[in-house]
């Protein structure tokens, strides 16, 4: 059977598990020495006792599994454990012990990787279920069918033997004299393993062709009638443990009479590493910039290897060999014209789930004093962990007065794990638009952590709250594979695109809220009815019923209105019940009106992208309850920009029906006022209502305003189309 697996690497010991496993609600008594410390100063928070908080947070071990990564010299081996066995056996073993040993792990019995699979009943045997290189559960023959609906997605391709490989570009051919538009692609020579110590050089630019290895979409660059050359800056980033001696960021001139001739060359050494008995798996990122804009990324794995090694490193049959999971996207060397201020991009070249180790990088238009990086970030836990117990706590103090204490807590937590030049930038853009408020956006190769708490002190506002969410204009973004692979076989748009739009022209609007009878075994919610209503008449909004068939048409781009077929829309609100299913790896649901759940990944089929990426506001409540964010790059603000949304709102925490109803009805109002007026900022907007979190004298503080999570553009703005 299916189960949602928890992330171990074998190298951890039984009690870094045991904390990791506490911290997502499993222990085998709450008295253990590994748990007491968790459970311990929750409750003295809260003012409870050790039992209370435990009864509080405990989960149910036997619905769950454990997919545990282990590093065999230059490839990958992944095993499969129930998530009990491994509860049990760290328990009782040593707190040192690597689960190596724990678990009694062998070459032999590793399991196979399982693509996410399609909505068909299919049986499964034992393996590792992968989403775009990530584990989200592991399969446990035992005849059951897996249940549907799943989306399919690409088997993580396995690199070839390691042998050295140039580029395999095109014979370059003479293009016409200045030229407003010439295709290429992303070009990065490295070689696919190199020796510690060892000085080695990596060549960027551009190709003729696409080349063995490099991830990356083909690049589009433009210039206007008689103008020859762009300037590219581009900017690498790799694994701490490589550095380079000459600096992290270039600058090109590109003849578009000859794209191929223009490169940029850095050098680089692999440093020795203590656990030597391992090579350094990991890759070599790239962004294209023009304008201070990201227009594209590409990457290609590489090995470091001990200094003492011999090369080429000896092979093994077992496992996966260590290839890079895309972090690629179709590329557009255009700039934004409403670039943001700030962009904190985080990525994670070691591509191991299991681990807390990224990398951040920042980008801006503006020129800069402050460094840009790479700077290494280490979360203490994976960062699926480490966001479910902030959301855990949440939920345990919501109705005490010590929310406001706790959430700060929390802040200054988020805060430490972000390298203080992302704040010494802040700073510095915050200066240079005042009296503007700077325009954030983040970038993340994790979806759980709520960076929108990162707490800022001084505040660059002392009249708002400290929290990042209320001191700048915040947007989110991903930048996905699927993008990649869409624009690379010509199928269609870029799901998401390669920006966040920054402007939204709206023909048409849709509002669907489910009046739920008692026959659905849900009870009605008279505020999301009221919300709906209100929008629809305010809005002109088309009212569509919250069934499978309505649904359909929606995300199908197929509505009809009267005798008119309108096809698609370009915002959208649903107002409903919301649930958390942690039984599955795409635990997100909504409710329709007849009780039927649906699953965000249906969203990742929707008929959206290119010239119409609606916004999406899902104000449904617990969408993130249960130790899951409603961030989760498989959850609803994932699947809905894989699905062609320009932009996506919802919460990350359970959150109070009537202030959501305020919520949705004041954002509707701001963001897109009557005709012929341009609305506010979707960034001014959520900033202002993530202020009023903190209550007057006497009340408590009501943590549905800072519950918001938005993945889009921080200056986006709509307006009615003409």
């Amino acid at each position: 059977m299916l189960k949602p697996a928890i992330s171990f690497d074998a190298d951890m010991t039984a009690g870094a598990a045991i904390e990791r496993l506490a911290m997502n609600g499993f222990w085998v008594a709450a008295d253990h020495p590994g748990v007491q410390p968790r459970l311990g100063l929750l409750a003295s928070r809260a003012q409870l006792t050790i039992d209370q908080v435990s009864k509080t947070l405990a989960r149910d071990a036997a619905g769950y599994g454990a997919a545990i990564r282990r590093q065999w010299g230059a490839r990958v081996l992944w095993y499969v454990r129930e998530l009990c066995e491994v509860l049990e056996r760290c328990a009782n073993a040593p707190p040192g012990e690597p689960l190596l040993d724990v678990l009694q792990l062998h070459e032999t019995d590793a399991s196979p990787t399982l693509p996410l699979e399609t909505g068909r009943s299919t049986l499964l045997s034992n393996g590792v279920v992968m989403d775009d290189g990530k584990p989200v559960a592991v399969s446990l023959a035992s005849g059951a069918p897996m249940p549907p609906p799943f989306i399919s997605a690409a088997i993580p391709r396995s690199a070839a033997d390691m042998t050295t490989r140039s580029a395999a570009e095109a014979p370059s051919s003479a293009a016409p004299s200045a030229p407003t538009e010439v295709p290429a692609w992303p070009r990065i020579d490295a070689p696919d393993y190199t020796l510690a110590l060892l000085p080695f050089d990596v060549v960027v630019g551009f190709g003729a062709a696409p080349q063995v290895d490099v991830s990356g979409g083909q690049v589009v660059l433009r210039a206007a009638p008689g103008v020859s050359t762009v300037e590219v800056t581009v900017e690498l980033s790799t694994d701490p443990g490589i550095q380079s001696r000459d600096g992290w960021s270039r600058t090109m001139t590109v003849n578009l009479s000859d794209v191929t001739a223009a490169s940029a060359r850095f050098t680089l050494v692999g440093q020795e590493r203590m656990d030597a008995w391992h090579p350094l798996l990991t890759t070599l990122e790239l962004r294209y910039l023009v304008g201070g804009t990201v227009c594209g990324t590409a990457s290609r794995p590489i090995i470091i290897l001990h200094s003492r090694d011999t090369l080429p490193p000896e092979q093994d049959a077992r496992g996966d060999a260590w290839s890079a999971h895309a972090t690629a996207v179709p590329m557009d060397l255009s700039a934004d014209d409403q670039a943001p201020d700030l962009t904190i991009e985080i990525s994670k070249p070691d591509r191991n789930a299991a681990s807390g180790q990224y990398m951040c990088q920042l980008f801006s238009p503006h020129a800069l004093v402050s460094e840009r990086g790479p700077f290494p970030m280490d979360l203490g836990q994976d960062a699926k962990t480490f966001a479910g117990a902030i959301v855990e706590e949440v939920r345990l103090f919501a109705k005490s007065p010590l929310l406001d204490m706790t959430l700060e807590g929390i802040g200054r937590l988020v805060a430490q794990r972000l390298p203080a030049p992302v704040f010494q930038a802040l700073r510095e853009v915050a200066t240079m638009v005042s009296p503007a408020v700077p325009a954030v956006l983040i970038v993340s190769a994790e979806p759980y952590v709520p960076w929108e708490l990162a707490w800022i002190e001084p505040p660059l506002d002392p009249a708002l709250p400290a929290y990042l969410g209320c001191q700048a204009l915040l947007g989110r973004w991903l930048r996905d594979n699927d993008a990649a692979a869409s624009a690379m076989d010509g199928s269609q748009a870029p799901r998401p695109s390669t920006h966040p739009i920054a402007r939204l022209a709206v023909r048409h609007m849709a509002v669907m809220a489910a009046w739920y009878q008692a026959s659905s075994g849900l009870r009605r919610l008279p505020m999301a009815e009221a919300e709906a209503t209100t929008i629809v008449s305010e809005h002109g909004a088309l009212a569509l019923a919250a069934t499978a068939q309505s649904m359909r048409q929606f995300l199908g781009a197929s509505l009809e209105n009267g005798f008119d077929r309108i096809g698609g829309v370009e915002a959208a609100h649903f107002a409903g019940h919301g649930d958390f299913d942690a039984t599955r790896p795409d635990a997100s649901t909504l409710f329709l009106g007849d009780g039927t759940p649906m699953r965000s990944n249906q969203f990742r089929a929707a008929r959206y992208g290119g010239a119409q990426q609606p916004l999406l506001f899902l104000n449904a409540c617990m969408l993130g309850i249960g130790g899951e964010l409603l961030g989760d790059m498989g959850g609803f603000p994932g699947n809905s920009l894989r699905g062609g949304f320009g932009g996506v709102l919802g919460a990350l925490w359970e959150i109070d029906d009537d202030v959501a109803r305020d919520i949705a009805l004041e954002f509707w109002r701001r963001a897109l006022p009557p005709a012929p007026a341009k609305g506010e900022a979707v960034g001014v907007i959520l900033r202002d209502l993530r202020s009023r979190f903190m209550a007057g004298a006497g009340a408590l503080p009501v943590s549905t305003y800072l519950a918001y999570v938005y993945y889009g553009h921080p200056r986006l703005t709509l307006e009615h189309a003409s």
